[in-house]
């Protein structure tokens, strides 16, 4: 296994693990219930997607040996974080430009529209409430998992908690909270890695059956501090440790990844 920066080379290949595992995580059914049948779109969205995160967050990858040629290492994973220098880019228009050979942004022509501006609108809004103001950019806020994804064929083989490693270990040098919105998939994993729930929310459109339900956790960098953090997260959030936002044996209840 080998973990490294991504460059605009893993573009295909993140595209590959986003399609691959795109069925397990449930934003994708949510918000694409016909993706299925336009694979091509599906496919040339999910390939924007990655060119975004890499133009604007930093993004880890994991390789290893290819199943098929074991000689060969492949890119299985990948992990895009908010990270100090990724806003700082931002801020300072220095976004690297996407490469000559990357298409033009496609139009959204499939998918349900209604619900990507929900899913959208919700976890900006809960980021701001929850993440950003509990942690500001002036006291150099947080260490953010924006998505984690690994290839069905490659998981339970270590890079997904390899990957988390490596943010959190760049939110202690820089004495920062790691914070997620986790997946199914992932939520285990943050919890064993020390992670803390410290609220719920939901996405639902007026009328829909369908929702998602979106843990938020964070990692504090120092044991000490949690208590505190903890607190500060209950007043801005209005959240009961112990409770739970939502009741269980809805439809659907399903708990979605970073809002991506």
């Amino acid at each position: 296994m080998f973990i490294r920066r991504a460059t605009y080379n893993d573009l295909e290949a993140m595209s590959r693990v986003i399609i691959g595992a795109s069925p397990l995580d449930p934003i994708y059914p949510y918000r694409f219930p016909d993706r299925h049948l336009y694979p091509d779109q599906f496919s040339a969205l999910c390939r924007e997607k990655c060119a975004e995160y890499l133009a604007t967050s930093t993004v880890v990858v994991c390789e290893m040996p290819s199943i098929s040629c074991p000689s060969t290492s492949v890119v299985v994973a990948f992990a895009s974080w908010d990270t100090p220098d990724s806003r700082r880019q931002i801020r300072s228009g220095k976004i690297e430009p996407y490469p000559a050979s990357s298409p033009a942004p496609i139009p959204v022509t499939i998918g349900h529209k209604d619900r990507m501006a929900a899913f959208r609108s919700t976890c900006a809004e809960y980021k701001q409430k929850l993440f950003d103001s509990v942690y500001p950019e002036h006291r150099g806020g947080h260490v953010m998992l924006k998505i984690l994804l690994c290839h069905p064929d490659y998981q339970k083989q270590g890079a997904g908690t390899a990957l988390t490693k490596w943010g959190i270990d760049l939110a202690a040098r820089l004495g920062l909270c790691t914070t997620v919105f986790a997946s199914p998939m992932g939520l285990n994993l943050y919890r064993k890695l020390g992670f803390k729930e410290i609220h719920k929310f939901k996405v639902q459109l007026p009328g829909d059956k369908e929702y998602l339900v979106i843990p938020a956790l964070v990692l504090e960098p120092k044991r000490v501090e949690q208590g505190v953090q903890m607190r500060r997260h209950a007043d801005v959030a209005g959240y009961e440790f112990g409770g739970g936002l939502y009741a269980a044996g809805s439809a659907m209840e399903r708990i979605a990844t970073v809002c991506g």
